[in-house]
């Protein structure tokens, strides 16, 4: 009966009590049974019952060996039959392909292991190169007490440290050396050594071109290999063919800044960039940071048969072509896309797709991420596998013209040649299309709305974050000496939409962040209408460069004035701006506020938490403005 009681309360009570009523109960039972045992009666019955008792004993007794044991043959059986904990692996791939490469890595963790344990649980993540850079200079390091408010911030503003790197380049490895090896941080670490970079694969630079372009019309006497120079391309696909040229930014891309080079080398640099600005502005497409965004807006704004050419690579005009999703904001397509087909150019050069392992300082299981890593770039590489890199659209570094994913009338038997940049090269380059690049006149407008003055953490408002940005941004004008800036403010009371802070200038004054806070606050907002006014004085500043307007809301003001979102998509048709619009805070590029307009291709939509908004800025001004 006690003992009955004791296993009730077994249940009842947290350990380390419970432990011990077992042991008291197991005590009880024992000394219940030897009690048996060794009692002394008379007759049959004794004997019988003495016997059945140590019957029970014996049962007894097993049952605790087993409780005893069990613990021990756990340990045991795990260690021979159950799966161990996989290895958690964190990989940085580019922004180009970025859907790619992940879906790549879902594919090694369902193959790779043993029987049914999973042996690695590796995650992918993108990010543009410059935020690598700055990453590596930052030494992936958390911000320095004191600092926790910079505008950059590495593991916030890209990504946890990775533990393998895609690079798109064996320049990007030696530049993010150089980089990490003198980084803000202060620490002095050895991660990785450029020449442990190891190669994945590698992809031709080409010149996509509508079909009909090449077949009917026959541009390049109808050839897809040719050893002419770009901007002789360029020039007859827009003189002969009606054809406008678009590429992705040089300042962001290093697709685009390889391209770039090509232009420099044959002393057309000048010209053509005129050319590919007004080509922009003609299909009303912004400049885009990667060939997947670029590619995404032709696919979203020309459909299955588009009527612009794309400087890209054969990689992304094969990830194009399957119709499968570009990324989140590109859905896939019904069927596969054919409009564009390759034309390759000997003097182009190519993507060398490089795989760099970093170790850093202090990690237990540096051994075998090592392990998992090596075995993913092996994988990538086609050396564990059969279908890549050729699965990704990517050739192989001993590729026999074997079938790339996504492949349409791609010249298979094209001898791929990288042609790598040094890093001095690179930098260099950078800044010579930074000076060469057409201007850019940008027109900032803030709201200054009473929801922009909540606070929103850290005992700041959006509006003195937004303020930071503003700063940030103006730090990169002067690249180009003929680029402008303006800066607005919006609502106001009474008549008008806007107030200004000051006038269209290439020398802004240094008392931004003063004059802002001493503009007043106003409630609701007239942001349509402010956006025509802003895109009527982005005409009257002129100039032979492009031009954006560039907008920071929360959009929790509905508009009601009377202009539309047509009428302002028609300003952007006529003068041929374009716009950036930051949602910020609780705003959405999908909410009511936003959704009509960014429809329109000439406008881009960012979304920006509160702690990011310098960080947005930062980038898209590196953008516009080609800063460094």
């Amino acid at each position: 009966m006690l003992g009955a009681l004791i296993q009730l309360l077994i249940g009842a009570v947290p350990q380390p009590w419970s432990t011990v009523l077992v042991a008291v109960g197991i005590g009880i039972i024992i000394v219940q049974l030897l009690w048996s045992l060794l009692r002394v009666g008379a007759g049959r019955g004794s004997v019988r019952f003495t016997g059945a008792a140590v019957v029970v004993f014996a049962v007894v007794c097993s049952f605790i060996l087993g409780f005893l044991l069990r613990p021990m043959a756990l340990q045991i059986y795990d260690r021979l039959y159950s799966c161990g904990d996989p290895v958690e692996l964190t990989v940085l791939v580019p922004a180009d392909g970025a859907a790619w490469f992940q879906q790549a890595v879902t594919e090694f963790n369902r193959e790779y292991g043993e029987g049914e344990c999973r042996a690695a649980n590796v995650t992918a993540y993108s990010a543009p190169w410059p935020e690598v850079e700055k990453a590596m200079a930052q030494g992936w390091q958390p911000p320095p007490e004191g600092e926790e408010d910079r505008p950059f911030e590495a593991l916030r503003d890209v990504g946890p440290r990775p533990h393998l790197w895609i690079a798109e380049s064996q320049t990007q490895v030696e530049l993010a050396d150089a980089k990490l090896s003198d980084n803000a941080s202060g620490v002095r670490y050895e991660v990785f050594e450029p020449k442990d970079a190891e190669p994945i694969g590698r992809t031709p630079l080409v010149l996509a071109v509508p079909e009909p372009v090449l077949d009917t019309q026959r541009f390049n006497d109808g050839n897809p290999v040719t050893d002419r120079e770009l901007n002789d391309l360029i020039v007859e696909l827009g003189d002969e063919h009606a054809t406008p040229v678009l590429r992705s930014d040089p300042a962001v891309s290093t697709t685009g800044l390889l391209f770039y080079r090509a232009l420099a080398a044959q002393g057309q640099a000048a010209l053509a960039e005129s050319r590919l600005a007004n080509a922009a502005a003609s299909t009303g497409i912004a400049l885009s940071p990667s060939d997947t965004d670029l590619l995404c807006e032709i696919a979203r704004t020309q459909g299955a048969n588009p009527t612009a050419a794309v400087l890209t690579t054969e990689m992304a005009l094969a990830h194009y072509n399957t119709g499968r999703a570009l990324g989140d904001g590109c859905p896939s397509a019904d069927d596969m896309r054919s409009g564009l087909v390759p034309v390759y150019g000997t003097g182009l050069g190519a993507l060398d797709y490089r795989a760099v392992r970093l170790d850093w300082t202090g990690d237990p299981w540096a051994e075998r991420r090592s392990k998992v890593a090596d075995d993913l770039r092996s994988w990538l590489a086609g050396e564990r596998s059969e279908a890549y890199p050729e699965a990704l659209g990517m050739r192989s570094e001993d590729y026999e013209r074997d079938a790339l994913a996504g492949d349409y009338r791609f010249e298979t038997g094209f001898d791929v040649e990288a042609d790598p940049l040094s890093a001095d090269e690179f930098e260099a380059l950078q800044t010579d299309y930074g000076r060469s690049r057409l201007p850019t006149t940008v027109l900032l407008a803030v709201d200054h709305s009473g929801s922009m003055n909540e606070e929103v953490g850290g005992g700041r408002t959006r509006f003195e974050l937004a303020t930071d940005g503003v700063v940030a941004a103006l730090d990169y004008l002067g690249v180009n000496p003929e680029d402008q800036a303006a800066l607005w403010t919006f609502p106001v009371s009474g008549s008008g939409s806007h107030e200004p802070v000051f006038a269209m200038t290439a020398d802004p004054p240094d008392d931004v962040a003063e004059r802002l806070r001493d503009t007043p606050s106003s409630n609701g907002v007239d942001l349509h209408q402010t956006l025509l006014d802003g895109i009527a004085e982005l005409d009257a500043a002129g100039g032979d460069g492009s031009a954006a307007m560039v907008v920071i809301t929360d959009g929790a003001d509905p508009d009601h004035s009377g202009t539309t979102v047509d009428d302002v998509r028609a300003g952007l048709a006529e003068h041929q701006a374009n716009l950036y619009l930051i949602a910020v805070g609780e705003a959405s590029c999908r909410s009511a506020a936003f959704a009509g307009l960014d429809e329109d291709p000439r406008v881009t939509c960012l979304e920006a938490e509160e702690e990011q908004i310098r960080t947005t800025f930062d980038s898209l001004f590196n953008q516009l403005w080609s800063g460094r």
